[in-house]
């Protein structure tokens, strides 16, 4: 749909490659995936994790992931860079937020609970099967990591032309 990550993906893959495109928006990947096997959408951008059984049983070729490295699932499909579109590393992600003025003793406490999480093999392997990551981080580190790729999302913002309602 208009202003999902996979939307802004796709918007700036088209700018980058200087393909002309048309975005047609979905509710969900479970209506992407009959309209591209039925031949009605050509391609999509979209997170893994919706698509990952399809690719496997061979429905569907993967052309490129937005990763920074090959996807260890996966190994096959080669990066954006690798696919010939450098510098195009795109990945959503969440974080676990708390109410400005968090105790730090609380914080500290989460933090440990989510890299306990997150080092968990069992969970580490079934991230990774459906196409994400377990990933822990401080607050500092995250904090962080929205500043460094916010300005990549405005770019994609202001080239979908996605507007607030």
């Amino acid at each position: 749909g208009v202003g999902t990550s996979a939307h802004l993906c796709s918007e700036l893959l088209f700018k980058r490659a200087g393909v002309p495109c048309t975005h047609v928006p979905f509710r969900s990947a479970a209506q992407v995936i009959p309209a591209m096997l039925s031949g009605d959408v050509d391609f999509a951008i979209d997170n893994l994790a919706s698509y990952a059984g399809i690719i496997q049983q061979g429905q569907m070729t993967a052309l490129g992931m937005t990763t920074a490295q090959r996807w260890p699932t996966m190994p096959q499909i080669p990066t954006m860079a690798e696919a010939g579109v450098p510098d195009f590393v795109v990945t959503a992600w969440s974080a676990l937020i708390g109410p400005a003025g968090l105790p730090e003793p609380i914080q500290e406490r989460l933090v440990a609970a989510m890299k306990g999480v997150a080092q968990d093999e069992a969970v580490r392997q079934r991230f990774l099967t459906a196409g994400g990551q377990a990933l822990a981080t401080t607050p500092a580190e995250a904090r962080a990591r929205m500043d460094r790729e916010r300005p990549m999302w405005k770019e994609m913002v202001e080239l979908s032309g996605a507007r607030m309602e």
